[in-house]
């Protein structure tokens, strides 16, 4: 009878533990593959929202904490029209893309001086993106400089480019 209850105990625990690895795998197979302009457009939409306020650059607060998430970027008022900066801490080297919502002029500088936009595309996908900008990093701090423009506000989502962790 032991043997039994033993038999049964290890079969419902074998059980138990296939049908959680196989929830875990479908989860990771689920994102691994996610294009970055329809996740930039997801959130572009949907949020989470951030808002956050240009500054000058030597003042430009800290977005990289807001992965996911659509940061919503008051610009300055200033005589050639609204800008202002906001910066960005590289941790992993790589593609990065930047998905605007509406297409104001976007400069990239890091510690050497202007980084280089590697591609500008129109976002034909969804009404939420206006343009992306694709621009090779490595680590230390990016200022993202907005401007000048007529927009008071513009909505910023960053993804990774290829393939990247999503949690």
């Amino acid at each position: 009878m032991r043997t039994l209850i033993r038999l049964f105990i290890c079969g419902l625990v074998a059980v138990v533990l296939a049908a959680c690895d196989d929830h875990d795998h479908d989860h990771e197979h689920e994102h691994e593959h996610e294009d970055p302009t329809e996740e930039a457009c997801e959130h572009a939409a949907d949020g989470p929202f951030q808002p956050v306020n240009a500054a000058e650059v030597d003042a430009a607060p800290a977005i990289q904490s807001y992965e996911h998430t659509r940061v919503d970027i008051t610009l300055l008022a200033g005589a050639d029209g609204n800008g202002g900066s906001v910066s960005f801490n590289v941790v992993e080297a790589g593609d990065y893309v930047f998905f605007l919502t509406d297409d104001v002029p976007l400069a990239f500088d890091d510690d050497s001086g202007a980084v280089e936009v590697e591609e500008t595309a129109v976002v034909d996908l969804c009404d939420a993106v206006a343009v992306s900008h694709t621009v090779e990093l490595a680590p230390g701090v990016v200022t993202l400089t907005f401007g000048p423009t007529d927009a008071t506000e513009v909505g910023l989502v960053f993804e990774m480019g290829g393939e990247h962790d999503h949690e």
